[in-house]
């Protein structure tokens, strides 16, 4: 059942919640403010790719008077993405293509145990995954290498 909640047609939608080690919180978010965007992106790297977003949640909007205010137990580091394709294959794909740039980031998380162990970190993402509930995707059914075309480039 959990693999259907993150699928629409042949993409797959992965979001994890990550607790950031305490007193990491600002080496990390100018680690990922220093990544190159665009086709420097490592990001760029992952060719199964539709979207991604890496941000730290470090705290929660007041939702007003009438509630209380709720605080989260540790900062945080969300990674979102969707792909083409399994979940271990594109694990497999981070291990293959992003491995330094994805340690860059999850390290500074509790128990990361980097992408050497491509096993113990296929099963840490695992532990931190959410599942998603809904998930619609604007080409349905349409691969990264069908939307972008022979020429390799997005329409």
């Amino acid at each position: 059942m959990g693999e259907s909640r993150n699928r629409v047609g042949g993409a797959y939608a992965l979001t994890t919640f990550a607790p950031i080690v305490p007193g990491h919180e600002d080496e990390l978010r100018t680690h990922i403010e220093g990544l190159p965007t665009g086709a420097e992106s490592p990001l760029a790297r992952l060719d199964t790719l539709h979207l991604s977003r890496i941000q730290i949640f470090d705290h929660l909007v007041h939702q007003g008077p009438k509630h209380d205010l709720d605080h989260l137990e540790s900062n945080y580091l969300v990674f979102t993405s969707s792909f083409d394709g399994d979940l271990d294959a594109y694990l497999d794909l981070i291990c293959d293509r992003i491995p330094t740039e994805a340690d860059g980031w999850w390290s500074h998380c509790v128990g990361y145990p980097g992408t050497a162990d491509r096993a113990a970190f296929k099963d840490w993402i695992k532990v931190h995954q959410r599942h998603t509930h809904l998930f619609a995707s604007a080409y349905h059914g349409g691969t990264v290498a069908k939307v972008m075309g022979s020429d390799g480039e997005r329409p």
